[in-house]
């Protein structure tokens, strides 16, 4: 017995000691990290040189952020860690513009196999590189692989260019949607589905009451994406001299099946080698065979100060006026919210800033999100409308921004979208499952409860909702749904039962939600900010951007201390690994009524 006593108490202070030592050096690797850190960014702000005869390098697969993210580890890196943080699409508007004037850029070079943002980026990225063309400087594309999201910016290229024994993708767009009903059949858990009054198109409880599209579903993603398909060759066939007949025909009967096929149908220009496309980079830039091509990344390019570089007279700094742009990004919830997700307290809190700031004359919000909880929509809205009394409000949509991504947006002054955005969902659901049947027969688990009253135990996993209570929240929804109708119908200034009729949890692309008056303007972020200062009569200003975000340094410390899991998850994944486990994150922070669209649409 004693040396059963002497081997525990060995065992446990030898592990005690451990992790005091694994703690300890865990300490000295991390104050090490954050020591490097610091130096390195110290070093790292001398001023961005542009060569003369620059190409500007634009790489399609970038992440497209709606905000820059600034990390911890921007300036040094960590093998088998994710420190790509990808360019703002503020950032990159304003390069692409600086760039066009900029004596030192003598063209851009388009790269990426894909693209990495959604529909309505990939517009904005378009039109920006349609608009640098008017300088006159040349735009080349050039990759092994364009996938159609690339190849739909690529085209606006004045020369596109594949790999030898490259490939591109052209075969149309499609929809594609699981449904989980059968599974939860099989695990004996039933769904008690409710949705606000007639919002058949409201189809984000389809999959776990179906095994297919409804026929309205059915129809709403069949104009979606036949819509968004149109635009794309609509702008492919302006630039590149090709009908859009041929190249839905073109798509149809798959005729690219080698890369010379591409060139033959004049979807591009030519095959080359890197060492090829080097030496007509040369001939375009005037440089003899064995001269250097100077070559600035787009990221690199967006830290100069292109303000001081086009000779204002005025430093930023000395700027009084400001118009705030407020990033509302993700699903909506209660409480408080970051960079990938919108709380309620957070951005009442950044709206009420920019509505009190006697500096600021002017508000942009932009709204990147397929809704979420009907009750912090609420709140949000109601300083939204608050703001919009005192001050010009306007709100810029990005790839989306529907259900309660829109309600939060209905009392704006003006409203701008892309022709891809995806907008709309006006309508309110709860999904609630019942799983008897799942504890009882698969579990072996039974339940037994006593209670006071008749309707105590109301939202029990274990029994399903009787008639009366069904009827409970069927109002319930009915009464949200109403007051979402009521408050568009009052925002945009038409009836209720206009707004009836195109609602009912139908999705809209933004160029038809412009044509039925849900958007006032197509446009940019950029476009939104240009109206909202014409309206606060500015001519010079400073940007605003809110909500506040958190040092790096203490937004990497706190997210290890609150969610270790998010953190390193964020760290280690790629972005389209880390794109679904935010999905399950999402979901299972998902309390209340929702207002939100479920699916996500990407061009790829």
């Amino acid at each position: 017995m004693k040396q059963f006593i002497k081997y525990l108490l060995a065992s446990t202070i030898g592990t005690v000691l451990g992790l005091v030592l694994i703690i300890f050096i865990s300490g000295i690797i991390m104050a090490g990290i954050i020591s490097s850190a610091v130096m390195m960014a110290g070093s790292s702000e001398k001023e961005v040189d542009v060569k003369p005869s620059s190409v500007l390098v634009v790489d399609l697969s970038e992440r497209m952020l709606e905000r820059s993210q600034p990390t911890p580890f921007e300036n040094f890196e960590i093998e088998g860690v994710n420190v790509d943080d990808g360019i703002a699409m503020l950032d990159f508007m304003e390069s692409i513009e600086a760039a066009k004037a900029d004596s030192n850029i003598k063209g851009i070079l388009l790269k990426g196999m894909f693209f990495s943002g959604g529909l309505s980026k990939a517009g904005d990225v378009r039109a920006a590189l349609e608009d640098f063309k008017e300088s006159g400087k040349f735009i080349i594309a050039y990759d092994e692989v364009m996938t159609q999201g690339a190849y739909y910016i690529s085209s606006v290229a004045d020369e596109v260019y594949l790999f030898q024994e490259g490939a591109l993708d052209f075969r149309g767009m499609r929809s594609e949607i699981a449904f989980f009903k059968g599974t939860l059949d099989r695990l004996g858990i039933k769904t008690q589905v409710i949705r606000g009054k007639n919002n058949v198109y409201k189809s984000a409880v389809e999959p776990f009451m179906r095994e297919n599209m409804s026929e309205e579903n059915r129809y709403q993603l069949t104009e979606l994406v036949s819509d968004i398909w149109d635009v794309m060759i609509t702008d492919i066939s302006e630039s590149r001299g090709v009908s859009t007949d041929e190249l839905n025909r073109i798509a149809d009967e798959m005729d690219i099946r080698k890369p010379e096929d591409a060139v033959s149908l004049k979807l591009i220009d030519g095959l080359m080698y890197q060492d090829q496309l080097d030496a007509h980079l040369r001939e375009k830039l005037g440089l003899e065979e064995d001269d250097d091509i100077e070559m600035i990344k787009l990221a690199k390019y967006a830290e100069v100060d292109h303000k001081e570089m086009d000779g204002a007279e005025e430093k930023i700094w000395e700027l009084q006026d400001q118009v705030a742009v407020i990033y509302a990004n993700g699903g909506i919830e209660s409480g408080k919210g970051d960079d990938e997700t919108i709380g309620s307290e957070t951005l009442a809190k950044a709206i009420k800033k920019a509505r009190e700031e006697e500096d600021v004359k002017a508000i942009v919000m932009r709204v990147n999100s397929p809704g979420g909880s009907a009750l912090a929509s609420e709140v949000i809205w109601r300083e939204a409308v608050l703001a919009s009394e005192e001050k010009p409000l306007v709100v810029s949509f990005g790839d989306v921004a529907a259900s309660g991504g829109y309600y939060i947006s209905t009392h704006a002054d003006r409203i701008f979208a892309q022709p891809n955005t995806i907008t709309g969902s006006i309508g309110a659901f709860g999904l609630i499952p019942e799983m008897k049947e799942f504890f009882n027969d698969k579990l072996g688990v039974t339940f037994d409860v006593v209670k006071t009253n008749d309707h105590a135990d109301l939202g029990t996993l274990s029994r399903p909702f009787d008639e009366a209570e069904l009827a409970l929240f069927q109002g319930y929804l009915d009464q949200i749904y109403s007051e979402f109708v009521d408050k568009v119908a009052e925002g945009r200034g038409k009836s209720y039962d206009y707004i009836d009729s195109i609602g009912r949890g139908r999705v809209w692309t933004g160029q038809d939600a412009l044509a039925i008056g849900l958007v006032d303007e197509m446009g940019s972020l950029q476009d939104a900010i240009d109206y909202a200062a014409e309206e606060a009569g500015l001519e010079k200003y400073d940007l605003l951007e809110l909500p506040k975000q958190k040092d790096p340094f203490q937004k990497f410390i706190s997210e290890f201390a609150g969610n270790t899991r998010v953190a390193i998850a964020d760290l280690v994944l790629e972005e389209e690994e880390m794109k679904w486990f935010r999905k399950v994150e999402d979901i299972k922070r998902m309390e209340g009524v929702q207002m939100r669209m479920l699916y996500d649409i990407d061009i790829r």
